[in-house]
């Protein structure tokens, strides 16, 4: 079965508490990272923090859960455009030698390159956003 990132949380804490709450809906995850959290603290969830996984299958149930229960913050995962949930994260094609660029930088740094060198994509309607939506408007 295949493991995929639930959340990033920013402590361990944070990791458990979620964890204990998945566990009793009978959903299985894993902390990944939770030694690093403790080490590499103060250097924000994009280095140091702890990530949930869950099987591909309890996703869904999964982020359901935890946003009913307002223990993470509602996902943003929706087309503003045509409200659809069909989105990729792809590299913007005017900008794939800076971002190789950066990637090599930031690795040398110990930096994390940046998300200004990608945006969204809806495959429903093709439309280019650089933010998704938590909820569809109509």
């Amino acid at each position: 079965m295949k493991t995929i990132k639930l959340f990033t949380c920013d402590d361990a804490f944070q990791a458990h508490v979620i964890q204990g709450a998945l566990e009793n809906e009978g959903i299985v995850s894993v902390l990944h990272n939770e030694n690093m959290s403790n080490v590499m603290r103060g250097y924000g969830s994009e280095i140091a923090g702890v990530d949930v996984l869950v099987y591909e299958e309890d996703y869904d149930k999964a982020l359901l859960l935890l946003e009913q229960n307002r223990m993470i913050p509602e996902q943003s995962r929706y087309c503003p455009h045509c409200g659809s949930d069909e989105i990729k994260f792809v590299l913007k094609k005017s900008h794939r030698v800076r971002a190789v660029v950066a990637a090599a930088i930031s690795a040398l740094s110990a930096a994390p390159p940046g998300t200004e060198y990608w945006e969204y994509v809806c495959s429903k309607c093709g439309t280019h956003f650089e933010k998704p939506v938590s909820k569809v408007t109509e």
